[in-house]
């Protein structure tokens, strides 16, 4: 969550830069399950996406997330630190109820809106409050 705030403010900071359309493009049939690793994260401005390519500090490797067909996942992140890599990972559960999906971690819980689902791309939204102002980070995955 921290990861996306920063990202938020950095969208809002570079502005317009690089707008892409929403798309409705749903395939019913794609599944949530397999591995999946970051490649754009932004901001929905007004009715616009506003998204940039993702790249971790330091040349460390893109975060991904697993969906299991047991309903658990396992993120593995990288945070780059003293000069190196640390990779860590979270797990729990996620249930997948229409174009809802939700992730429980220990103590934890994130609902997202799936805004878009193929055999190769995941894209998801998550609107929040912060401050006040409703804020929708969208975050955008290839199956690896």
């Amino acid at each position: 969550m921290k990861k996306l705030s920063i990202l938020f403010v950095s969208v809002m900071t570079l502005g317009l830069a690089l707008t892409s359309c929403s798309s409705d493009n749903d395939d019913s049939s794609a599944s949530i399950e397999g591995k999946w690793q970051i490649t754009h994260m932004g901001a929905v401005l007004g009715t616009e996406e506003v998204l940039q390519p993702y790249t971790n500090d330091g040349g460390c490797a893109n975060d991904i997330v697993e969906f299991k067909a047991d309903n658990k996942f396992v993120d593995t992140y990288a945070e780059y630190t003293n000069s190196k890599c640390n990779t860590f990972t979270q797990e729990g559960t996620f249930t997948k109820e229409g174009n809802t999906l939700t992730k429980k971690y220990i103590g934890e819980s994130e609902k997202y809106e799936i805004a878009e689902l193929s055999g190769s791309k995941l894209k998801l939204k998550m609107t929040y409050s912060e401050g006040g102002i409703s804020v929708s980070a969208v975050v955008v995955y290839k199956k690896i």
